[in-house]
């Protein structure tokens, strides 16, 4: 009997478009290329005759050998594994110390945006281990590259997955962070009936990825658990995404915690994967464990009742609606559904999200400002720093970061981190792609005011320096750029860094980085 094999196929449905990069207002958004490679279209190769009892029993054929793998104990993290499937691609891998073969198991299937599988790894390796959900991290994820990746790394923990592992086919869940965030929703979707769950972080979906509203009592395709950080350049899509899923009448959850655009710590991928195992529950994909819903539900409830008490009745208004949404059908919410409906009516609730609201707008306005900014210096002579830093508003954003109104200085944080992440990396990789390095490192002055040295500006400078033929100068700046963590393949390997392989100050430069374990290719950051 052959074995069920679920792999992304490229070209096989109709082109989605999508762009890797954040969802900003038109304006911005023009000025960038979309980053839509044909990988990025998915569909299901499905090895098997239609019919779910059919996939669920050929699924059990591929993993009978499963624990004679000496590279995957139970309880114990793999850091890196070479597919068997595409040598090309790595991964880390978690089986947790429940597993055996003769069950099928859910997996978790983790993007990193810069292919560093191990951090959201280790950020989700104790809720899985509790709640019995093996775990993939990929090496080779990335966003915003010219090409995408992502779909030849899906596949290739796909195709490993199903032969080294006895999964539960229906429950494949994606957890991707900005762009590959963005990714799994076309991902989710090629493999629908499989994706039982998306959790994104920092990025809504493709802008052009429309959902069709579901019908009242309908299986949903998919659920999704979003987040992202107070100070997240792209928090106000996410605001946003909450509301389109309630159109859709999709079931999700969406949530916030304190930081900027990066993983979130590892209570909040805690919540992602415990709110999956309860929908799993409620929508029939496993049987419900009365006690594990009993404990949960009095936990949330304890929760939003101890907000209530210490004032913070926003976020309990906020937990009780959470409460009403994920346990209706599943426990009696109408306690839950009370409280919500006398929260609903505090002006401290009222006022709180019209606060919130009002500060995502100022954010989606400057934006727009952003983007006329960044418009009229790509089509003019760059003005003089001190013009440049007036009209991006830099004082201004500082000033309210210091203002003392929390949600206020949130949203100027938000416009901070915008504006840094264009000027110290869209822009001048976009310059540079241009063929325009002197532009590219003008637009780098206003990310150098902001944050002085910082690596990223020093690697992008010398970048821009050294196409300009000014090799010391060059040099100096990579110098700046090694006080963080650099690989010496990162700067030996970057085309724009070829004409310093003759400086002798570069090649000491290569040598060191080498012999520092900070600085080696295997465990450098960048």
């Amino acid at each position: 009997m052959s074995a069920v094999r679920l792999r992304l196929a490229a070209k096989a449905i109709t082109p989605v478009r999508q762009s890797e990069r954040m969802v900003l207002p038109s304006r911005l958004r023009m000025l960038h290329r979309a980053l839509l490679a044909a990988g990025t279209t998915l569909s299901l190769q499905l090895l098997f005759l239609p019919g779910p009892s059919r996939v669920l029993a050929q699924a059990a054929v591929t993993t009978v050998a499963a624990t004679s793998d000496a590279r995957f104990l139970p309880g114990q993290l793999a850091e890196r594994v070479t597919s068997e499937a595409d040598p090309r691609q790595h991964y880390a891998v978690y089986v947790p110390s429940s597993y055996w073969p003769g069950q099928r198991w859910p997996i978790l299937l983790l993007m990193d945006p810069r292919g560093r599988a191990l951090i959201p790894m280790t950020r989700i390796q104790e809720v899985a281990e509790r709640l019995g959900y093996l775990v993939m991290s990929s090496y080779n994820t990335r966003s915003d590259e010219g090409t995408d990746p992502n779909a030849d790394a899906i596949n290739a923990m796909l195709a490993d997955a199903q032969r080294l592992f006895s999964l539960d086919v229906r429950r494949l869940y994606l957890v991707g962070q900005s762009g590959t965030a963005r990714a799994s929703w076309i991902y989710g979707y090629g493999l629908r009936g499989h994706v039982a769950g998306l959790i994104g972080i920092g990025a809504s979906k493709p802008e052009s990825f429309l959902l069709t509203p579901r019908a009242p009592g309908e299986f949903p395709p998919l659920v999704f658990f979003g987040a992202a950080g107070t100070t997240d350049y792209n928090f106000d899509e996410m605001w946003a995404l909450d509301t389109v899923l309630d159109r859709a009448n999709l079931p999700h959850r969406v949530t916030y915690f304190d930081g900027p655009h990066a993983w979130p710590p590892a209570a909040t991928l805690t919540e992602a994967v415990e709110w999956m195992e309860l929908m799993a529950m409620r929508f029939g994909l496993k049987p419900q464990d009365a006690g594990w819903i009993d404990s949960t539900l009095s936990a949330a409830m304890t929760h939003a009742a101890t907000q209530a008490q210490a004032g913070d009745e926003y976020h309990a208004w906020r937990r009780y609606r959470a409460i009403v949404r994920d346990y209706e059908g599943l426990r009696d919410v109408r306690l839950a559904a009370a409280r919500l409906a006398s929260l609903a009516k505090k002006e401290a609730v009222r006022r709180t999200e019209r606060h919130i609201a009002e500060a995502v707008r100022a954010q989606a306005g400057y934006n727009e400002r952003l983007a006329t900014f960044l418009g009229q210096y790509r089509r003019s002579a760059p003005e003089p720093l001190e013009r440049s830093l007036e009209k991006v508003q830099l004082n201004a954003l500082e000033r309210r970061v210091a203002s003392g109104d929390s949600i206020d200085a949130n949203a100027a944080e938000r416009g901070l981190e915008q504006l840094w992440v264009y000027t110290s990396f869209y822009e001048p990789q976009d310059y540079l792609d241009r063929g325009d390095p002197a532009r590219a490192l003008s637009i780098l002055d206003v990310a150098q005011a902001m944050r002085p040295n910082h690596p990223d500006v020093c690697f992008n400078r010398a970048r821009a320096l050294a196409r300009l033929g000014q090799d010391d100068r060059a040099v100096e700046a990579l110098e700046c750029a090694a006080r963080s963590v650099i690989s010496a393949d990162r700067i030996e390997n970057d085309p724009d860094l070829r004409s310093l392989g003759r400086e002798p100050a570069f090649r000491a430069l290569v040598t060191r980085l080498r012999a520092s374990p900070t600085g080696s290719s295997a465990r450098a950051g960048w």
